[in-house]
């Protein structure tokens, strides 16, 4: 039997009430599957009937689009009623609610589905699970699939929809999903669309047309105005048999009364339930909820603070993530308020918002930079996610993932102008990392050329004051004398004449470079100035560097160091 709610539109004005009293005392069931949950007063089959069609419709949407696994994030619940009397007063068939913890539609068994319903509930699917596409791609999806028939298994796409609700996004995608020529091929479009591909390029690649053929087609299509119907591979489920009943207490009903989060009734639905230990921490939450829709923030903070600590007491039913959220909006306390994030990340890490808020309100860069990526990952149509992530990266200096993180909140951006913002901040990426590489190799240079001179300046202040040590007390010599020399240990015997080309001063030791005659090259190690005897005519100091190539006679111990290949030390210096 094909399942049909005949709704009224969704986002109708919402009405004071008062709590229905059947909704605690009647029989209420529930049924799950997915992000989809029936919270059921009406007749077991319709209840399933209803969760069978919700999980095959979420299932084609998922198809068609190539998306294996469809979420909604709130998760979507159906407070399905016997017949329209049962309704909270005030409120009509296919309204949809923003409840505490999720979007609620309600609903009762008639004989068609609500086009309004079914738009709602695919428009939640698409923005929580895919990269967004071209807004006119989108709209066409959704009124798509608000005509989705479900019968069992069986799922017929592209019941024509009304005349007046035929716009050409809906024709388009219709052409592309019903047409055999197409059918197969728009998968793939969709695909290159949602991985940020152009229009252009992604239509080639599915149809191997460009976009102007395409819409040359779309329009004998609509002329023509014979728009058939193609089935879709349903998912193997068993509504009937397959998914589980689960029976809802009168507290658990009178709590989902109470999280429409309506006036007055849900709030005497939350006082009814306060003194229930299992549903205490809830209803707290949905109070203080309910104050900030009313500006109360100063009794908004006590329930929250109250369903807080009822959660941290272990009781069964904790608060949700709402409930921590919206205290650490409203607690000034830096810290107070990661705490508090912190614990609605770890019970729901898919908590995009929560991520994001962590992010503002943490010092340390790595972890905010972590929480960014979190919030944009899962919320990946939030521009504002992306572009705060790609400023992260900028601060970093990580270019590349900033470049990633702009391109990405750019097919994020819901207006041309958003667009166009994030590519230019995208492509002028390039050109800080430019300037930024440039001041590096400045910076690295400067500290180089500062560490030499530093080492240089160094190790010619050591040899001066060993040459001072060793000359202190001793007379000039006169020119012409004799050098006696005075060291009477052993006789060097190695002996290099030449030219002195370098002193190379290092970090505790200065070698000479003596160039001979014949061209070769002595290299030798000087120790210790204070033990070598220096002699000869004019200036006898040696400065590190480049010399101006007097000639010398070196006598050395012969000792050959490979490594630093040098043939020995040093035992005198004559200059000639």
């Amino acid at each position: 039997m094909m399942i049909r709610a005949r709704l009224l539109p969704v986002f109708a004005a919402l009405a004071v009430i008062a709590p229905p009293v059947c909704l605690a005392q009647d029989r209420w069931s529930e049924f799950r599957s997915g992000p989809f949950e029936i919270f059921s007063g009406a007749r077991e089959r319709d209840a399933r009937q209803a969760i069978g069609h919700f999980e095959q419709f979420r299932h084609a949407l998922g198809y068609i689009v190539g998306k294996d696994e469809m979420t909604a994030e709130p998760p979507i619940r159906i407070l399905l009623f016997r017949n329209a009397k049962d309704l909270p007063p005030g409120t009509k068939p296919g309204q949809m609610v923003k409840g505490r913890d999720r979007v609620v539609f309600l609903m009762i068994p008639s004989g068609e589905t609500d086009r309004g319903v079914m738009r709602a509930c695919a428009r939640m699917l698409l923005d929580s699970s895919l990269e967004r596409m071209p807004a006119s791609i989108e709209r066409g999806l959704v009124d798509l699939f608000a005509t989705l028939e479900v019968e069992g298994t069986h799922i017929t796409l592209g019941r024509p929809l009304p005349p007046e609700e035929r716009s050409r996004d809906w024709a388009l995608l219709h052409m592309l999903t019903v047409r055999p020529e197409y059918r197969g091929k728009a998968r793939v479009m969709l695909g290159n669309l949602r991985n940020g591909v152009d229009e252009g390029p992604a239509y080639r690649n599915a149809f191997g047309k460009g976009p102007e053929e395409i819409e040359r087609e779309l329009d004998l299509y609509i002329s023509a105005g014979a728009f058939e119907t193609t089935p879709v591979s349903g998912r193997a489920l068993n509504a009937q048999r397959d998914i589980p009943e689960r029976r809802v207490e009168p507290e658990a009903a009178q709590l989902a009364l109470g999280d429409l989060l309506l006036e007055p009734g849900s709030r005497q639905a939350y006082h009814d339930i306060l003194e229930a230990p299992e549903f205490r921490a809830r209803a707290h939450e949905g109070l203080g909820l309910m104050a900030l829709q009313a500006g109360d923030t100063g009794a908004a903070r006590e329930h929250l603070a109250q369903a807080i600590a009822a959660g941290e007491a272990g009781e069964d039913n904790p608060p949700g993530g709402r409930a921590y959220l919206e205290y650490a909006r409203l607690e000034t306390d830096d810290a107070k308020a990661v705490a508090a994030l912190d614990v609605a990340v770890k019970r729901n890490p898919n908590f995009a918002e929560a991520h994001f808020l962590m992010a503002r309100r943490l010092a340390d860069p790595h972890r905010r930079l972590a929480h960014l990526r979190n919030a944009a990952r899962i919320a990946a149509r939030r521009e504002d996610y992306w572009s705060a992530l790609a400023e992260a990266y900028l601060a970093e200096k990580n270019f590349s993932e900033a470049a990633k993180a702009f391109r990405d909140a750019e097919q994020a951006a819901t207006t041309k102008d958003s667009r166009a913002r994030m590519r230019e901040a995208r492509l002028s990426i390039e050109a800080k990392r430019l300037d930024y590489e440039a001041a590096e190799r400045r910076r690295k240079a400067d500290e180089e050329e500062r560490e030499l001179r530093l080492l240089k300046e160094a190790a010619i202040a050591e040899i001066r004051e060993l040459e001072a040590k060793a000359n202190r007390g001793q007379s000039p010599a006169s020119p012409g004398a004799e050098v006696v020399p005075w060291w009477d240990g052993p006789k060097a015997s190695g002996r290099a004449r030449g030219v002195l080309k370098q002193v190379e001063c290092t970090r505790g030791q200065v070698r000479l470079v003596i160039e001979g005659d014949d061209k070769s090259v002595t290299r030798l190690v000087l120790r210790d100035p204070s033990q070598v005897a220096i002699s000869g005519g004019g200036e006898t100091t040696l400065g590190c560097g480049p010399q101006k190539g007097r000639r010398v006679t070196v006598e050395y111990f012969p000792k050959a160091d490979p490594k630093a290949r040098t043939a020995g030390d040093v035992a005198s210096i004559e200059f000639q």
